[in-house]
């Protein structure tokens, strides 16, 4: 599918086997309920920063309540941990303390500064994953799940009152503009300095090949125009179907796929028939084609490739075989 429109998107759990079970666990949501789960996190991580809080002081409150006699910094300390719900403001009164009673008890500092430091830790602890909670709501690398009703092979209705002529002139129109497309995608994605905005709809904004200018000819080596090491070459290598082509899937689902396609130009003498069409259901009825017989496409024809000599009445696109 060439264009990830918001309606493929898929919304929910999913898992993004590029980081594996654990780490690739994703949930996604719409525009609207991401943003109200980015307001909860933050909220969220607030109230669980001031109840952290509450249980360390209660912890240390408890631990330091004993029967036997204790100086007045040692209670008003207790004071603190007891009636402070925020870790702010239990660090600011611990300085007042330090500050209080710096000339009438001993060691007056030493004795308060390792609540300061809990509570500033705490507040700092959770203020940074309050700044971060944020993160939780991007997938890695901003990706998505892209489910489409409509992958397959294309099939008309054939229910419907349209002649051979008309379905070969919708194909033939729909072949275009594919073309179209692609041509426009390589020329920004497979240059030397590719546009970031129109090559970042797939996985990856290119598939590598390798070329060779001197392969063996595809055909009998006398039909080569330039001899039969003289066709140009182009190989993909193998192709990861989930690292490349996005198909996501674990490691035992995936297979590799490779593409190699040899072209040259080819002596036409003897292999190139002019065929006078004379069935009325046939799409080229009435018109005369020149048939190059190279090979004939197993269930399609027994001959490579046919030109009209009017010339086209529409728009046709290209695929290499």
């Amino acid at each position: 599918m060439p264009l990830a429109a918001d309606s493929y998107i898929y919304t929910g759990p999913w898992i993004n086997w590029s980081h594996g079970l654990v780490l690739g666990s994703t949930i996604t949501l719409s525009q609207r309920n991401g943003g109200l789960l980015t307001a909860f996190l933050g909220i969220f991580v607030t109230a669980a920063g001031a109840s952290c809080w509450r249980i360390l002081s209660y912890a240390l409150h408890q631990l330091r309540a004993k029967e036997a006699w204790q100086d007045g910094l040692h209670h008003q300390q207790q004071v603190v941990l007891r009636n402070n719900s925020s870790s702010a403001g239990a660090a600011w009164q611990m300085v007042q303390l330090i500050w209080y009673w710096r000339q009438l008890s001993v060691r007056s500092i030493l004795r308060t500064l390792p609540f300061i430091a809990l509570a500033l830790c705490n507040m700092t602890l959770f203020a940074v994953a309050g700044v971060f909670s944020s993160e939780v709501t991007k997938a890695a690398g901003n990706e998505t799940l892209v489910r489409s009703l409509n992958c397959g092979y294309l099939l008309f209705d054939s229910t419907l009152p349209a002649t051979s002529q008309v379905l070969n002139a919708a194909i033939n129109g729909m072949d275009a503009n594919v073309t179209l497309a692609a041509s426009t995608y390589s020329r920004a994605c497979y240059q030397d300095m590719p546009n970031p905005l129109q090559c970042s709809e797939f996985t990856q904004p290119h598939i590598p090949w390798k070329t060779k200018v001197d392969a063996p000819c595809p055909f009998k080596s006398e039909l080569c125009f330039d001899g039969p090491m003289s066709a140009y070459e182009m190989d993909t290598g193998l192709i990861d179907s989930h690292e490349m082509l996005g198909i996501n899937a674990p490691e035992r689902n995936r297979v590799q796929y490779r593409k190699v396609t040899t072209c040259s130009p080819l002596h036409t003498k003897g292999y190139v028939h002019e065929v006078n069409e004379t069935n009325p259901d046939h799409v080229t009825y009435g018109e005369t084609t020149l048939e190059f017989a190279f090979g004939g496409i197993e269930g399609i024809s027994n001959y490579t490739y046919g030109y009209k000599l009017s010339g086209g009445s529409g728009s046709y696109g290209y695929v290499l075989t």
